[in-house]
Formats: C-alpha cells, structure tokens, sequence
C-alpha cells in the first residue's frame, strides 16, 4: 500500500516519509548514494597510499619514481572524490529543494481543503512553524543525511574489510574502542526521541508566543505591559531554555566521550601490530596499512553516530507536517452539476465546531432571487455561523444546506463561488497593489474594469491620492489602509466578481460613522438586482427586507418582516426596543461631548456630517425606489 498522509492508521517511518514527497526523485536518489558511496572508496585511498609511501620510507625501498606514482594516485583519487562527492551533493540538493518545495505547496493546498475552522483554530505561529522552521530544518536531512549516511556505513566497512584481510587480529584491534564508544551512545541517547519532542514543541510554542506578541504589541505597550510580564511570550521562552538545557545536559557528557574515545584506535592497533612485527608475523607495510586505514574511517563512523539524532529531529518534524496533510478534508466534486435556481435552503440543519459543542440546532429557512433575507440576533446565536455554511466553509453535522436544488457538499467549490460573494467584516487585504487586491475578484479584469468597480464602491477619490494610485502597495494584512477603506477595497472586488448571490457578514460592524455612510453607499450598489443575505447587527439596515430571520442559541426564533416580528417575536421586540433606546440616548450624550471641549467638538460634527451624508443616501435610494419601484438591493440596505 502506498505510504501517504491520507492513511491516518498507518505511522509509517521517517524514511518512508521523506521518501513519499521524493516520490519523482527516487531514481535519482539512489544515483546520488552511489556517487557518494564511489567518493567515500576513492577517499579510502591516500590512506593506503600514505601507508605505502611511509613503509617505502622506513625499508629505504621508496625511489622517487615510486614516490611520483604513488603521489599521482592520491592526487588523483581526492580528486576522484571531490568530484563524485561534489556530483552527489548536487543532485541531492536539487532533490532537497524540490522536495521541500513539495511540502509547502502540498501544505497550502491542504489549507484550501480543510475546514475554516482548523485554519481558525490554529495559531499564526503554528503554521509558520509549519511553513518555514520545520520544513527547513529537513533541508539537511535531505541534502546531506540521506546521501551521506550509507557512504559513512559503507566507507568505514569497506576500510575494516581491507585490514581484516591483511591480519584479522589488526582488524579486532583497530574496532577495540568501538563498543566502548556504542555503550557511550547507548547512554547519550537514552530517551532521546521525547526530548527531541519536547524540544522541538517547545521551540514550535515560542515561536507562536512570538507571533501572537508582535500582533499584540500595541496593547500590551497599552497597558504597560513589558515581554518579561507577558506570561504566554515569558513562559514559552522559560520552557524552550529549560528544555534545551535539560535534553543538552544529558547529551554533552557523552557526546564528548563518543568523540573521545572511538578515534584512539592507535591505542591496542599500536602496540599489537608491533608486537606481531617483532614476532616476525605482520609485515611493516601491512602494520602500517592496518594503522593507517582505520584513522581514515574514523570521520565517517562519527557522522553515523549522529544519525540517531538527526534521524529523531528529522521524525518529529516530518510529523507534523504528515499529521497536518492527513487532516479531514471538506470533501467537494471535481464536475460540475446542473443548478435549478440561484437560491439557498436549509433542512433542519444543526453544526458543531468541535464534538459535543453544537453552535446550530436544527435550523431551517429559505431565500428567495431578487430578494434580501437578513438574520439577526445577540451576539453568538449562530448568524456568522449560518452564512460560513452558506459559502461553504464548513459542512453541516446533520441536515442539508442545498444551493440550487443541490447539496452544497455535492457542488464543487469553485462552482459554488462562481454565484456567490462573500464579504465578512474582518477584510483582509494582501500586501500587493490595490488594483491585484480588487481584481482577486475576477483576475482577467481589465484596469478600466478595475476602475469602474473601484468607482462603484467609493474607492476611487482616496486611491487616487495615493502615492502610486492603483498601483500602491497595500501592505501587510493592508496595514495602510484604514478600516473603512478597506471594506470599500472588499466591496470593490466583491463588484468586479459580479456574483447574483451577496452574503454580507455584518460588513459595516467596525466602521466609524462617516465611513458607514460610505461603506452602505457602496453596499446598495453592490446588492442592486441581487439576491442578498445580510448579518447586522443594526436594526435600521434590515427594516426593508424581505424576510428577517431571527436567532437566539442557535435556533431560529422568528422569521418574517420588520412589522410582523415587532408583532409576534418576542426577541426581536426586545432587541428593536434596545436600539431605539440606545439611540434616544445618544442626543444627551451628543450633547455633553460639545460641552466638553475642542476635540468633542470635532468628533460631534463629524459624526454630524457622517449622518447628514448617511441621510442622503437614504433620500437618494428612496427616490429611486420610488422612480423604479423594482430595485431589490438598493431597498434593503436602508
């Protein structure tokens, strides 16, 4: 059975890992290990040669003739090695990076499939974790361990082989310090793979501390706050030094007694092989040879002995790559189906973000083309979550969310999105131009298309006084945009898209006055001729829909107009007479905040200015209502 992250029973090994995002480039890795191999044998021979030339040397047999050739073979063999060695680093480097490419594009791939809510319940900093430490961190694995470990077997195997056929007793003698150097090993990795683990989620956990830090930097300087006194950064640091300590404490002792004592095999090859020289049993040049030889594989032997832990890091990164990649998916067809319609139905529909906490209870309800359906209710009754399960980010636990006669399970993603526009109240803004940011909604859009919607949404005057207009960079997350701008940013792209179909996620909740003046003059050109689904908040922009469908713990309490709920819901009642109180109750407030001094005094007429133009945008709809008669988008924002 293929090894793949999809087979969530299967703990397949760190190899089978690497190899499964290697899959195109097997073939070429075990080209790559036998190149090194072929380097770690050309290696071998200026040891031998060195050997010859000594022995040469001390029986005064060695001519210069002699010593040329020799002196050539070695040349020539490190060279030799250079050059296989050089090739296999090569290719295994171009395996590396196509491979780590692999994850990543795999790992953003999977983002698309999963749903919303494993992206929202993951820190920032797990997936750069994800994305960057550990996926980097496998680059030497791949690049040099995975190549190097066979030749660090095979060269130093090859090398005993050598003096095991020159004088099996010099043989026993040059691996003498080996076990030795195997028990020192043994100790250093005793429990190794759970501190690798610990160390490894610790420095993941810091890292996330980190990310969550720097977003929320303004308010702890807010409240004069300090990275020592901020517990989660403070903590998460605390454990990445304790852990690092405790697993290094362990580590170094043994580490430098591995390193220590393996390399002195001179201390019983010595003294045996002149022992036998003298007894007239080993020639000066096989004592030599079998002195020289095991020194040469000592190198080698010690890179393998690192391989437990590289091996041990290795896994556990790997694994949080392979446990990301096996997460359920939303599963979605890939053909198209046949809609009947452009309208939305849910069938005693219930939802749970997490087993056992069901944030929908058996939800049922309707839109109809052409008109607006508006859900309200307090705070946490579901709204947002209805209209994430319309645009289908997530799938219903139990029930049926259907879109054109059709489950929306059954309809694959893009199809879906083709009729729908979604514009939430937390805009997000890439750090590109403002004409890629608007043109995201249809990427074939012209620049005069790009324009247009920009004008349509009311976004035109201010991107034009931008250093580069259109073509000005957005910034992180749109950090150079205000708030107000940025929902007209979203409104323009949501235009471009041109969807019959606009969900409106409370997409005016954090504009200041003036802003929502503007925000709704785009909105009612947005929604005009459409079919709208809006979650507010504020009562006075759905008096006119056509269906107004309130919720409360997640159930659906009343459903109907502005003035049949006022008559027969008792939760919309109370939330109407809520809003008309708070807003008698602004005039005093108003009022006192001009008393209180200059820059009140601006913030009242500003607010004053952003009602007036707010007043004329409801004017201007009403005259056109009353001209047409027939536009359904522009009746309901008002």
């Amino acid at each position: 059975m293929e090894v793949s992250p999809a087979n969530r029973d299967a703990r397949p090994s760190a190899f089978a890992k690497l190899y499964y995002f290697m899959r195109p480039d097997r073939g070429r890795m075990v080209c790559s290990l036998a190149l090194a191999c072929v380097g770690e044998v050309a290696g071998m021979v200026p040891y031998v040669v060195i050997a010859l030339l000594a022995a040469g040397l001390v029986e005064g047999t060695l001519t210069l003739e002699r010593a040329a050739l020799l002196a050539g073979v070695a040349a020539l063999a490190h060279t030799a090695r250079f050059f296989f060695t050089w090739r296999s680093s090569m290719m295994s480097h171009r395996i590396a990076f196509k491979a780590l490419r692999t994850m990543r594009e795999q790992m953003a791939e999977k983002m698309e499939r999963v749903p919303m809510g494993t992206i929202i319940d993951t820190p920032t900093g797990t997936f750069k974790n994800r994305f960057v430490d550990n996926v980097n961190q496998l680059e030497d694995a791949i690049a040099h361990f995975m190549p190097e470990l066979p030749s660090n077997v095979f060269g130093p195997l090859l090398a005993m082989t050598i003096v095991f056929l020159i004088d099996w007793r010099m043989g026993l003698a040059g691996l003498a310090t080996i076990p030795l150097g195997v028990l020192f090993y043994a100790a250093m990795m005793r429990d190794y793979k759970p501190k690798m683990a610990r160390y490894i989620s610790s420095e993941q956990r810091m890292n996330s501390s980190l990310v969550e830090y720097v977003n929320g930097i303004q308010v702890i300087k807010a409240f004069g706050r300090t990275a020592s006194s901020y517990g989660g950064f403070s903590e998460a640091v605390a454990e990445y030094h304790d852990s690092t300590l405790a697993w290094f404490r362990q580590s170094w002792v043994w580490m430098a007694a591995v390193k220590a004592v393996v390399p002195c095999t001179l201390l019983v090859s010595l003294p045996l092989g002149v022992w036998l020289m003298a007894q007239g049993q080993l020639a000066l040049p096989a004592l030599l040879t079998c002195i020289v030889i095991p020194l040469g594989f000592i190198g080698p032997l010690l890179k393998f002995a690192q391989a437990g832990g590289m091996i041990s890091r290795m896994d556990v990164c790997l694994n949080v790559i392979w446990d990301f990649l096996g997460e359920p998916e939303l599963s979605r067809p890939c053909e198209r189906v046949r809609l009947a319609g452009e309208s939305f139905s849910f069938e005693n529909v219930s939802f749970s973000y997490h087993e056992g906490a069901e944030v929908l209870h058996d939800v049922s309800f309707k839109t109809r083309p052409s008109q607006v359906t508006a859900i309200v209710g307090p705070s946490g009754s579901g709204k947002s979550t209805v209209a994430k399960l319309m645009a289908g980010f997530w799938d219903a636990t139990s029930g049926r969310v259907a879109f054109g006669g059709v489950d929306v399970k059954d309809i694959p993603f893009e199809q879906l999105m083709e009729h729908v526009s979604y514009v939430a109240q937390d805009t997000f803004l890439f750090d590109r131009t403002i004409a890629d940011n608007i043109r995201m909604g249809r990427p074939s859009a012209s620049d005069a298309e790009v324009e247009a919607a920009a004008r349509a949404a009311g976004c035109h005057e201010f991107v034009s006084r931008l250093p580069q207009g259109y073509a000005t960079r957005a910034g992180e997350a749109g950090e150079r945009l205000s708030g107000g701008e940025k929902q007209r940013i979203a409104i323009a792209r949501a235009i471009l898209k041109g969807a019959p179909i606009v969900i409106l996620d409370e997409a005016t909740a954090y504009a200041d006055p003036e802003n929502e003046a503007l925000v709704e003059r785009a909105i009612s050109k947005l929604v005009a001729g459409k079919t709208l689904v809006t979650i507010a908040h504020r009562l006075s922009t759905v008096r006119g829909a056509d269906q107004i469908l309130v919720m409360d713990a997640g159930r659906i309490v009343g459903r109907g107009t502005h003035e049949e709920l006022l008559e027969g819901c008792e939760v919309y009642a109370r939330m109407w007479s809520r809003y008309a109180d708070a807003l008698s109750s602004e005039a005093p407030a108003s009022s006192a905040a001009r008393e209180a001094g200059g820059a009140h005094d601006a913030l009242a007429a500003q607010e004053g200015r952003a009602a007036q133009e707010g007043r004329a945008v409801q004017a201007q709809e009403g005259e056109t209502r009353a001209g047409s008669g027939s536009s359904a988008g522009e009746r309901k924002v008002r």
